[in-house]
């Protein structure tokens, strides 16, 4: 391993086009992505974005074993079919895959795979940060000029909610994180319990509470009390201001509401329910987002982007109230495109990308998962290489 702060350059320039592999397995979407970076001049252009998922509907979430053997079923055909689509035989120049934080079983499916396809093709690989590639999606579009660093992400996922400062590619500080589980997670397991089904739960509760006009159901209902919900992490005596999130207390909250089984509740009922739970932890996700914001006004004074990116962000109320309850104005908010905001190849592929071509970072093929990467340490796990020229 090198120091990569200490001797990077920081200007490295990439001229001639080139054709991107990007491989996502960190958990249970096989994802494979064909990128056209072109001249530098102009965005990548994205040939094709392949994905096939787990049904984990009637397990009630994923199991590793089995998004294990998902990978290895798939993984092959998703890379033969995106070379075919693209025609990108012998024409791929670099090949990137995730290497973590993940799933150990899932991540080998892909990693193993690239770093194949780079010994085959004899290419240059780079294993990439999860979380990195869905911080820098939303540049892809803009050619890496916008968001502008530095600016701050909200990264909100099944996995994984925190509040970044990014000053660079390779320079991330945490703002806030969870002390318990992921937003994701939460909304999961709250639907769960409110009777609502589907591959990617979340996203259903969502759909469920806007079928209806919720104003209209609030106003409808009188059998059903509202809802005791939680202020997680609020002042009290002995702990005040704490930068940080909690969702675990929804949970709890919403089983000791119910008071009969949720098959007697009305679809009416549930989806009043359903709209209380998820506007409780969005409210949570502002009030701790406001704090964060008022505590360090003056070193942000110079972030005019603000970023929402993973699974939970392409939930339009949560955008929404970004943009209306947050405390101080930005120039403008950044998201993926809805297909990129869930786990895809793309981001990989893009984040690969900047690291090359920012960093001249490549990886060695002795490289191996990395359960739990820290985002602040993309740069400090063994084997990058580092080219100083091209």
């Amino acid at each position: 391993m090198f120091n990569c702060y200490k001797s990077l350059p920081r200007s490295l320039v990439f001229r001639r086009a080139y054709r991107v592999l990007a491989i996502e397995t960190s958990c249970d979407d096989t994802c494979v992505a064909i990128l056209d970076r072109g001249t530098k001049d102009r965005p990548a252009d994205v040939l094709c974005h392949l994905k096939s998922t787990l049904d984990s509907v009637e397990y009630g979430g994923v199991i590793p074993t089995r998004a294990h053997e998902h990978h290895q079923k798939n993984i092959a055909s998703v890379v033969k079919s995106a070379l075919k689509t693209t025609k990108s035989q012998n024409k791929i120049d670099l090949v990137c895959a995730t290497r973590g934080p993940g799933m150990p079983g899932s991540l080998s499916v892909g990693l193993d795979v690239g770093k194949a396809l780079s010994v085959a093709w004899d290419k240059p690989f780079i294993g990439v940060h999860h979380m990195l590639g869905h911080l820098l999606i939303p540049r892809l579009e803009t050619d890496g000029l916008k968001p502008q660093y530095p600016f701050i992400t909200l990264l909100v996922s099944g996995g994984h909610t925190m509040l970044v400062l990014s000053t660079d590619v390779d320079k991330h500080e945490i703002l806030c994180d969870t002390i318990d589980i992921a937003i994701g997670d939460s909304l999961d397991k709250t639907a769960r319990e409110l009777g609502i089904k589907g591959n990617m739960i979340a996203k259903e509760m969502e759909s469920f509470i806007n079928e209806e006009d919720i104003n209209v159901v609030r106003a409808g209902i009188t059998s059903v009390k509202p809802m005791r919900l939680p202020t997680p992490l609020k002042n009290q005596n002995g702990r005040m201001n704490m930068q940080a999130f909690s969702f675990s207390p929804f949970l709890t909250a919403v089983r000791q509401h119910l008071s009969q089984p949720i098959g007697e509740y009305t679809a009416e009922e549930r989806r009043y329910m359903a709209y209380q739970v998820q506007e409780s932890i969005f409210n949570h996700i502002i009030t701790k987002l406001n704090l964060v914001l008022k505590l360090n006004s003056k070193r942000l004074s110079n972030v005019k982007h603000f970023v929402c990116s993973g699974g939970v962000g392409a939930n339009m109320r949560l955008r929404h109230r970004l943009e209306t309850d947050l405390i101080r104005n930005f120039d403008s908010f950044h998201y993926p495109k809805l297909e990129y905001c869930t786990d895809n190849a793309v981001m990989i592929g893009w984040a690969g990308i900047e690291l090359y071509e920012s960093l001249g970072l490549t990886s060695d093929l002795s490289v191996t998962p990395i359960r739990k990467w820290p985002l602040t340490d993309i740069l400090n796990v063994p084997g990058w290489i580092m080219k100083t020229q091209y």
